[in-house]
């Protein structure tokens, strides 16, 4: 049966074969004086070329000129200009097997290079274990062992050998990395990772779908249903009960590529893994879950407070523009009024006089009142209609809050202990207390509908302490991380 190949033929080509770039020429052939003084001591020109060019392959890429191989030209034309002699005469060289098989003896002892044999090969089987354990991509791996051939003056072995060395050394780093993951785990958080794979169950009835493919299936649309659809799933992830210090055991890299493997799969396929290999998968594809869960809830998070906001500003722009006749009507009134009064004080006459020309008295009186109801606040800002979305933020917002646990620098201490007022108020269903409410928090901005006449506006203070989380979360000044994690934070 012929061998499967694992690299392909390019990766190979790029391994194995010499390099044509000029400046890859220039850097790993160009000859020493000593090099040209050992060349120089061989009988006729082909001699010449022939033992230069397999100095050169011994010392890069790291193995023998081969029998029957012709070196690329631009390699065989760089050599032959710094020897003085024509490339064509190659040929009577790779015609004497004699003369290459003693060229190769001769420089690999004056190399100090060894043979790739069973010691060697088992050196830096152990010596790769921990690199594969990291990242255990074939190509990756084979780059690495060539690399440390030539470091430790090893020939490198040939691709079929290199395949084998590394397809063993990665199914030792797998198990490795599958008992990382696993070692530990409790009869109970197996039989919930093994549930990820059966069918989920919805109103008591199997449905077509597993836990698993339900899991990946994240919400993205920014509106509050999408937003629990997150937390639901959150909190699923959690309730395995795989700790997130647990994938700190191999390297993260590892461990995200072990996820992706499992997302490329379908669920029956990884069902099917043996029971080592399929528990690491999905310890693997859980943490994953838990992170992206968790980035993908605080992006929602970010969209549903920038939505809040600009609603308001809508609000505030229709509301401004269907009065926008009536203002500008009155506005007219009130510059006819105004040019009359100033004609009337030039002209040194009845100011009240010249006002009854211009307008009668009582529809001045309804003018006037007619203006102070068109007429909107000082500060005249889209804040003042954010109350009115907290309804349709309350939907969501305690979920949220209770989902995550929220870390800050020492700037941020009265915005976390405020997140902690609400969620303590949340859980218990009372309101907060007015003498234990952090405000240090509270832009200059806010004041005016948080604390409006020196007491608390509810409404208004929880809106205010989630779009300040929400400003803290971008700047990168809080951290946050999954409730109950006992690992790093990670920065928002």
């Amino acid at each position: 049966m012929t061998r499967r190949q694992q690299l392909s033929d390019a990766q190979i080509v790029t391994m194995f074969d010499p390099p044509t770039e000029q400046r890859d020429l220039v850097r790993h052939y160009t000859l020493s004086d000593a090099d040209l003084a050992s060349i120089r001591r061989c009988r006729g020109d082909h001699n010449r070329l022939g033992h230069a060019l397999m100095l050169c392959y011994l010392r890069y890429p790291g193995r023998a000129l081969r029998t029957g191989e012709r070196p690329p030209d631009p390699l065989l034309a760089f050599i032959a200009e710094q020897i003085d002699v024509l490339p064509a005469s190659i040929d009577a060289y790779l015609a004497a097997e004699r003369s290459r098989v003693s060229h190769s003896a001769e420089l690999q002892d004056r190399l100090r290079l060894r043979p790739f044999g069973p010691r060697p090969a088992a050196l830096l089987a152990t010596w790769l274990l921990p690199h594969a354990v990291e990242d255990d991509r074939l190509v990756h791996l084979a780059a690495l062992v060539l690399e440390e051939c030539r470091h430790r003056r090893i020939v490198i072995p040939r691709p079929a050998a290199l395949e084998r060395l590394c397809i063993e050394v990665r199914h030792q780093a797998r198990r490795e990395v599958h008992h990382r993951l696993t070692n530990g785990l409790t009869t109970d958080q197996r039989k919930r990772l093994d549930a990820l794979t059966q069918r989920r169950e919805e109103d008591g009835q199997d449905t077509s779908q597993t836990w698993l493919t339900w899991l990946r299936q994240m919400p993205q649309a920014g509106k509050p249903a999408a937003m629990l659809g997150l937390l639901e799933r959150l909190e699923h992830v959690r309730a395995i009960g795989i700790e997130p210090g647990r994938g700190h055991h191999v390297h993260q890299v590892r461990l995200a590529q072990l996820a992706r493997e499992a997302g490329r799969m379908t669920v029956q396929h990884v069902a099917g893994y043996e029971r080592q290999r399929r528990h690491a998968t999905l310890v693997a594809t859980s943490i994953e879950l838990a992170a992206n869960l968790t980035d993908q809830a605080i992006e929602i998070f970010d969209r549903l407070i920038g939505a809040m906001f600009r609603k308001a500003e809508g609000r505030q722009a229709r509301a401004f523009q269907s009065d926008a006749r009536a203002i500008n009507q009155t506005v007219r009134h009130y510059a006819r009024v105004g040019a009359a009064v100033i004609t009337a004080r030039d002209q040194k006459q009845d100011a009240f006089a010249a006002i009854a020309k211009v307008i009668d008295w009582e529809r001045f009186r309804a003018s006037v009142a007619e203006a102070e109801k068109l007429a909107r606040p000082e500060e005249f800002d889209a804040y003042q209609k954010l109350g009115e979305h907290f309804a349709a933020v309350r939907r969501w917002s305690p979920a949220f809050l209770q989902a995550f646990a929220f870390e800050g620098v020492p700037a941020c201490a009265s915005l976390m202990r405020a997140i902690e007022l609400l969620r303590v108020a949340n859980r218990s269903g009372r309101p907060i207390l007015q003498k234990s409410v952090p405000t240090g928090f509270v832009r200059q901005r806010w004041a005016q509908l948080v604390m409006p006449g020196g007491a608390i506006d509810h409404r208004h203070y929880e809106l205010c302490v989630l779009s300040e989380l929400r400003d803290r979360l971008r700047a990168g000044t809080s951290g946050w991380r999954a409730a109950g994690n006992t690992g790093p934070s990670r920065n928002g």
